[in-house]
């Protein structure tokens, strides 16, 4: 049952809202427990059972370091010592559950290829796993818990049914955002009444992501899926457009679902993390991952870079690197280390497959070159007499990290890493305009889908200006008469019912993060 879908915001979401707010207010946890497996029997059945043992898994693992703690009679290293050893255990149990069901095949096919490659013959036989829904998010989920329990940032919690709450809240067990324990677990835990105020909001922000989402994103996914499906048979200029409608299908599409997912969340007081700020906007790799995903990579940042390069063994390496080529280039060796790490751990979340990998180290490779560059690029641009923050470089910046974007993007969706380079070179070698022209509307858009995405994707970078300017529409809407107000909204879900990409002549598309 996907968040887009009648079913889930007309039927399944009410009926939980109406249920909970009848509950009296200490037993209403339970109310959203229940909700919670019930979302996750629906969407996954017996493959329960892993949520279970995560949560069983994560809820002892917090105890027995609290334990350690409270043991009388250990040295500070002895017990630090005991406490890694502990956290070592509960984060190798949880990344095996997960690399066995998502990424065996893919080691598996892969290490075969290369025996061969090498003559040793051995056909691996595919094995197929039953990977529940969600697997990736509450994994990282159960890890930053446990890694909070151990550095003290956290309390391990007593009572597991808190831990269930937490890890399997039903709108961000698909998608995410990736929370922290104390971020959430307290307000999924109170049952607050829901509000009036926090029912309004919450649904505005639910309509406003399924704009996103059943009126663009869905509508232009057919033109991604044909043009990505057999790229071969067209040019560049094509290519580039079905490119560019891959990347507004998925930033409208997961970042509608987030809007779908913090909208419900605001209903029953849960204010679940930000997962999108403008990413369009951002003027250069690292500006836009702070804009994008920003859970996955704060959880990157809090849990594998600052440990990686934080290690004795980057420390020392850095050390004998400033020893013998000086500190301008030692002061790279730790943060690039930790970069790889985070990047390579960053394809290889999304997907058991070479493309992600690829996409991974692509933004590794920009990011670095921005860092080790940006120094330079300063002085040039101070002799240049240009600023950073002058108007002309600011668009300069935002066109040139869109084309890297789109870049990253294609070879996030292609077929295979040797496919994004045939796509690549046809952009560089065979664009023709007029090709374009002459099929754009034979792409899987006709002239009326083409004249609703196009409108939907300018009300959506106007809101997102707004919000770059620090700007509300919700508040901007609430200062208004009452009749005016509910008018707006009213013709915001009008749009949505009246455009939405449903019915006869579409395909329901599924969300693709909640393939992760």
């Amino acid at each position: 049952m996907a968040y887009h879908l009648i079913a889930y915001f007309a039927v399944f979401l009410p009926a939980v809202i109406l249920i909970y707010q009848l509950t009296p207010q200490k037993f209403r946890w339970m109310t959203l427990l229940a909700a919670d497996y019930l979302f996750f029997w629906m969407l996954s059945g017996k493959l329960i059972v892993y949520l279970l043992a995560a949560t069983l898994m994560c809820h002892d693992i917090g105890l027995w370091l609290d334990k350690i703690n409270e043991r009388e009679g250990l040295s500070q290293k002895e017990r630090v010592r005991k406490k890694r050893y502990v956290l070592a255990l509960g984060i190798f149990v949880q990344l095996t559950i997960l690399l066995v069901l998502k990424y065996f095949n893919f080691f598996g096919e892969n290490i075969s290829a290369l025996l061969n490659a090498l003559s040793f013959h051995w056909e691996y036989e595919t094995i197929e796993f039953l990977v529940p829904v969600g697997i990736s998010y509450y994994t990282l989920q159960t890890i930053s818990y446990m890694t909070d329990v151990y550095r003290g940032n956290t309390k391990a919690e007593q009572n597991i049914a808190k831990i269930a709450l937490y890890l399997s809240f039903f709108p961000q067990i698909m998608e995410g955002p990736i929370s922290r324990f104390s971020q959430t677990a307290e307000a999924l835990w109170s049952g607050k009444a829901v509000s009036y105020e926090n029912l309004k909001s919450g649904y505005q922000r639910i309509i406003y992501g399924l704009l996103k989402k059943i009126v663009i994103a869905d509508r232009i996914a057919p033109v991604a899926s044909k043009v990505f499906g057999n790229y071969m048979e067209y040019d560049g200029s094509v290519i580039a457009f079905g490119v560019l409608a891959f990347t507004l299908q998925l930033y409208m599409e997961f970042s509608g679902c987030m809007d779908i997912i913090m909208g419900t969340g605001q209903i029953f007081g849960v204010c679940l993390p930000e997962n999108f700020r403008q990413p369009f906007f951002a003027t250069s790799a690292s500006d836009f991952w702070h804009r994008w995903h920003i859970t996955l990579g704060t959880w990157f940042k809090d849990y594998i870079f600052y440990p990686v390069s934080l290690a004795k063994p980057v420390k020392n390496l850095a050390k004998k690197v400033k020893n013998r080529f000086g500190r301008n280039i030692s002061k790279f060796v730790a943060p690039s280390i930790a970069l790889f790490c985070v990047w390579t751990c960053n394809g290889l979340w999304h997907g058991p497959y070479w493309t992600y990998i690829f996409y991974g180290m692509y933004y590794f490779v920009l990011i670095f070159l921005e860092n080790i560059l940006q120094e330079p690029t300063d002085r040039l641009l101070a002799k240049l007499h240009i600023k950073r923050d002058g108007t002309g470089y600011h668009i300069f910046a935002v066109v040139k990290l869109f084309l890297i974007v789109n870049i990253g993007e294609m070879f996030f969706r292609a077929e295979s890493v040797s496919a994004g380079f045939v796509m690549l070179g046809k952009m560089i070698t065979d664009f023709h305009i007029s090709e374009l022209l002459d099929k754009l509307f034979r792409l899987g858009m006709d002239q009326y889908d083409f004249g609703v995405a196009v409108v939907g994707i300018l009300l959506v970078w106007v809101v997102d200006l707004l919000h770059e300017k620090n700007e509300s529409i919700r508040e901007m809407t609430g200062r208004w008469k009452t009749p005016l107000r509910w008018g707006f909204w009213y013709a915001v879900i009008m749009i949505v019912v009246i455009f939405g990409a449903y019915g006869s002549g579409y395909t329901v598309v599924d969300m693709i993060y909640a393939g992760y």
